[in-house]
């Protein structure tokens, strides 16, 4: 790659940008001050710094984010603050987008990426991916309720919902599991059965788990977590 691709990519300098640092000797490859912007590099394995400050080679990044009521899923919107809006200043030059969304109201796990291919087959109907949520109704939900739920329901607009798994813990709590995120899909599950979500958090996405993320918080995937997130391309 080319060095002035290599931080024109990341969006840290323009080439023109690069180019000026070149000629003031403020960027290095391995210790040895470069002459052209246009010098090849391997950004695997060789060392670039910009004045003396290593520069680490990022094209996709991949973060976790805890998303709190009344962040909306999306990378800007003129009345409230979105998921993007969390994150700090140089993670925002990377042109994050959400995989996947949640209602303005559900709380939890929200990946953030730039890596369009993964997310795209991470949210295929065709992968299966699993998505777990925590949730929280109106009333007691019966034995009758889960069972119908598990199944599918057809729904007021004539789709029927693919079956799914519910982890009962009290009369009005639960987790469940579903395979596609049709929107609202939960809520109309309960709401199908007359009942009423009044909570609902997102603890999981495939093998990705919310874990201790504070609500509003934020961190990388680990390098398993990538590896998981990506797989569902293959």
């Amino acid at each position: 790659m080319r060095l002035d691709k290599f931080f024109s990519e990341q969006k840290i300098l323009s080439r023109t940008q690069c180019s000026k640092c070149v000629k003031n000797g403020e960027i290095a490859v391995n210790g040895v001050t470069v002459k052209k912007a246009d010098v090849k590099i391997d950004e695997s394995s060789d060392v670039i710094t910009l004045n003396g400050e290593r520069v680490f080679y990022k094209k996709y990044v991949y973060i976790l984010v805890n998303k709190p009521i009344g962040v909306v899923s999306a990378t800007e919107d003129a009345a409230d603050k979105t998921v993007i809006d969390l994150l700090p200043t140089e993670l925002k030059k990377y042109d994050l987008f959400p995989c996947g969304r949640l209602d303005k109201d559900t709380t939890g796990l929200v990946v953030l990426t730039n890596d369009g291919a993964s997310a795209h087959a991470a949210l295929s109907p065709k992968r299966h991916v699993e998505k777990e949520y925590s949730f929280k109704t109106a009333d007691a939900y019966s034995d009758a309720d889960v069972s119908a739920i598990e199944r599918g329901i057809t729904l007021k607009d004539g789709y029927t919902t693919k079956s799914c798994r519910i982890v009962r813990l009290n009369d009005n709590e639960g987790r469940i599991i579903l395979t596609e995120g049709k929107y609202h899909e939960i809520k109309r599950l309960f709401g199908a059965r007359g009942n009423k979500i009044i909570a609902l958090r997102r603890i999981r996405f495939g093998d990705i788990v919310l874990g201790d993320i504070a609500e509003g918080a934020w961190r990388y995937m680990t390098e398993e977590e990538e590896k998981s997130f990506k797989s569902a391309r293959q």
